[in-house]
Order: C-alpha cells, then structure tokens, then sequence
C-alpha cells in the first residue's frame, strides 16, 4: 500500500502556513504573502521511507493544484495523510471525502491540534476516517504498517477511529517521545522543483523549516502549543541539531527558519549550537521564536555572530494588567530591554500581537498599539484573540456559550481578521476589532519613519528589495482595501 502524505490547496487563500502542529496558522496578506514547506509532513514521508514504506509527499499548496489535479494522481495511493487545524477543518474534510467518493476504498487520515482536541467530532465527518493525537510520528507509522500488512489498527495508541456500529473510538493515549533523535532530518528533495516558498522574513534563498524540540515552557491561556505537547519541553541533542544543519549546507540551503514553540529554552544548548556553527564555519543564516522573559543579551549577541538575522516575540499586549491575564509571563519592561538588545547587535525583530485579549477595551488596545511602537520591531502582526480548542481560553467560553461547539467557526476566511465570541471576555465591541486591526496596521506600517529606517537596515541586496516590495504591496492591499 502506497501512503500519498498531502498539503492541500485551500480555496480561500493562496498561502496558508499550516506547518507547525499546535495549529497557530496565519494566510494571506496580512502576513506579506508569506509561506513556508511543510516540515512536518517530510519529516513523516522521510520517516516512512526510513522503515522502507511506500509513501510519496504532495505540496499542492505550493503547486497551486486544486482538488481535480490531485484526484487525478490518486491510483496508486490506499491513504492520504494530512494535517489540519481548526479554522482548517471543515474545508480539510470535505476536500478529503471528495477525494474518498473520487478513490473508492481510499482511507483517510490527519493529524494536528482538531483532531487531537476535538477527535469525535472529527470522526464524525465521513471524510476523515483516522484521526492522529497529539505528535503523529509514531502513530503514522504504526497505522500505515499496519494498513500496509493487513492489520487491524484497534491497538494502535494515539489513535482514533470508528468501532464497527460507525461510532468514534478513541484509543489509549500515546506516551510523548522521549527521544527526538529518532526523528529522521526533512529529506528537501522531496520539495516540488521549481518552488522557491516566499517568506518576508528569509533574506537568503533556498531556505528550510525545521525544529529542534518540542513543547514550550509558557502558559498563554490562548494557546494550544503547551497542551499538544504535554506541557514538557523536549530537546534534539546538540549532535544531532549539528548533523541536520550540515545536511542542509549540503544541499544548497542557505537559510534555516526554526520553527520550534519557542527556540530558546536551553541556554547551554543554545549557546554550544551557536558556538559550534562559528566553529565550523557553516554558511547559514537563521530566524528563531523567543520569549521575552528568556533571552538575555549575551545569548543574543552569540546567536548573531552565528547567524541568526531576526527573532520573532510573542508580545501580544501593552497593557501589563492584560499580560498577567493572559498568563503571557513577562514584564512590560523586560520587553523594551530585549528589543533594544536586538537592535543594539543587529538583529530584526518581528512582534506578534493580538487584539481583542481577555479584558481587553478600547484604552488597552491603544496602550498595545503604542507598545509596539515604543518596541520598534522591523515588523509585526496584529491579529484577533481567538479561542481554540485545546487552550484554557476557550474551556471559559465553552462554559458561557456551548454554541461555540468544536471551534470551526473560526475558518480561514475569518482568521485572525474577525471577532469571534470575543463579546464573552473582550469589552470592545467585535465589530470594531477588524478595524482596530487594521488601524493598527497603518499606524505601524505607515510611518515615513519606519520606511526610512527600513530601507537603512533591511535592503542590502536585490533580493532584498525584491522582497520587500512583494511584502508591502500584499501588505498594503490588507491596510488599505482590507484584501487579506
């Protein structure tokens, strides 16, 4: 049985950057057009070509090729796998039981934060006939040797499926992984040829998404990332992190995005893989996610003599009163120091910011758009708080107001960009929310200031300004026309 692991094309927008397990996705122009390879869905094809399986990756996301062009590949395959999240959910089903009813016998099955936090309903849907909890690595390779030998699956942990009368049965959880090694490197030839994954961040081209660990020590009491994975954090080795980064100089990769939860926990490994990229000498270039309250500037200064360009922050407020809220765990000060740090050794700054937090009114948004500001962060992203499955936030709001049912309301159309159930922890009315967005937008972005300092520290190359003006054209289409 030949296993096809699939990153769909979306119809409601060209780019959507569903890599990272935990769900946090973002799509369109709102993020300057931005796309990254779906690591995760090459680490599981790598993997299964590792234990000797039939299996084949598909981005037709990046190949632009609709539902039609890849029924029309489907013959060979007896499972499509296929991650999702939940304002991906709905759509993700439907595309696959379109191609179920197209593949008569074809089987089904995904991975990612839905179906870990919502399994039934899930499997309610006709489309989806495996859901994968939590990390999938091990259950997708247990489930496709056992479909691959003619096995039953009941005894396959970190799964769900249905029992004989069609009713949805949840398996025995997984224990997490221990050991990351296990892990195979993202084999990059499996990449459609051709592509080049636009990014406004990455300033050198080829680049690669990978990560190094799993888990984050926050607690965010909107995000789902603590518990997809089990609240521990659990590191690659540093042999190991060393072995993957030459295997990426060895194929023309220019630049890695890190992708972990939050790259800088271990600082003595942290500082031995930066030590040890200087000491070797290795041509890369590098973005790594941060928190505040856990990079000091000596670990900065060492990561941009390694080269590490940018870092990206969960800033999310300016009001410190709705930091403490949110559990975001880090002082409005401590926040200015670091972003001073950065520039003082010539790191870009990206701040990632919500509106429409817990507690969260008119006065308090405004303190938000000012702290970014006062920050000065060569970019930033505003977007609305949204409660997903799997985060405390939402556990409230399903308490108050049960019609919120597994979350997919929230679909791609309206991420990030429209207010929903915000009225049950937010005093501003969710109809402004998308203006205040993009007031936000335009205080920030639209600065002769910004632009001048942009062009003095950002444009050194011609892919730089090439970069830069695709960003800010997308960009501008969100701010001014409201086109996401």
């Amino acid at each position: 049985m030949k296993t096809l692991l699939l990153n769909p094309m979306t119809s409601q927008a060209g780019n959507v950057v569903r890599d990272v397990l935990y769900g946090c996705w973002c799509k369109g122009n709102r993020i300057g057009g931005g796309t990254v390879p779906p690591f995760n869905l090459l680490v599981l094809t790598s993997l299964l070509h590792r234990e000797g399986l039939e299996a084949d990756f598909l981005d037709a996301q990046a190949l632009q090729l609709g539902p039609e062009g890849v029924i029309g590949r489907l013959a060979a395959y007896g499972l499509v796998v296929m991650s999702t999240s939940t304002m991906s959910f709905t759509e993700d089903a439907e595309y696959l039981l379109n191609l179920k009813q197209a593949r008569p016998g074809l089987r089904t099955a995904v991975f990612g934060s839905h179906p870990t936090f919502m399994p039934r309903f899930c499997l309610a849907h006709p489309g989806i006939d495996y859901v994968i909890l939590h990390e999938p690595e091990e259950t997708v390779l247990e489930l496709v040797q056992a479909l691959d030998s003619g096995r039953s699956t009941d005894a396959i942990s970190g799964l769900g499926s249905r029992d004989t009368a069609g009713e949805p049965r949840i398996h025995e959880p997984r224990p997490f992984l221990k050991n990351l090694d296990w892990l195979p490197h993202p084999d990059v030839d499996l990449l459609p040829a051709g592509i080049h994954y636009f990014n406004p961040l990455v300033r050198r081209m080829p680049y690669m998404t990978t990560t190094t660990s799993k888990g984050c020590p926050g607690k965010c009491v909107f995000c789902t990332a603590p518990t997809f994975d089990g609240n521990i954090f659990r590191r690659q080795s540093l042999d190991h992190v060393m072995e993957q980064l030459r295997y990426f100089v060895s194929k023309g990769i220019k630049e890695i995005y890190f992708r972990d939860d939050t790259f800088f926990v271990d600082r003595k490994r942290d500082h031995a893989m930066c030590r040890a990229i200087l000491d070797e000498k290795l041509d890369l270039t590098w973005i790594a996610n941060a928190r505040v309250n856990m990079i000091d500037e000596e670990t900065i200064a060492l990561a941009r003599r390694a080269g590490c360009h940018t870092l990206k922050f969960g800033v999310e407020s300016g009001s410190q009163d709705i930091l403490d809220g949110i559990k975001k765990g880090y002082r409005l000060e401590e926040g200015l120091r670091v972003f001073a740090a950065t520039r003082k050794h010539g790191v870009a700054t990206h701040a990632h910011t919500m509106i429409g937090n817990p507690g969260d009114t008119l006065e308090t948004v405004e303190m938000t758009i000012n702290y970014v500001l006062a920050l000065n962060p060569t970019t930033a992203t505003f977007g609305i708080c949204t409660p997903y499955p799997g985060t405390p936030l939402f556990e409230e709001v399903l308490k108050v107001a049960p019609e919120i049912t597994d979350g997919s309301h929230t679909d791609l159309s309206k991420l990030h960009v429209e207010g929903l159930f915000n009225e049950y922890y937010c005093h501003v009315d969710k109809k402004q929310l998308p203006k205040l967005v993009r007031q936000a937008y335009r205080r920030f972005y639209m600065r002769p200031k910004y632009w001048v300092q942009c062009f003095r520290e950002s444009l050194r190359t011609s892919h730089d300004v090439k970069r830069v003006a695709l960003a800010s054209t997308r960009l501008f289409e969100f701010i001014i026309q409201g086109k996401d």
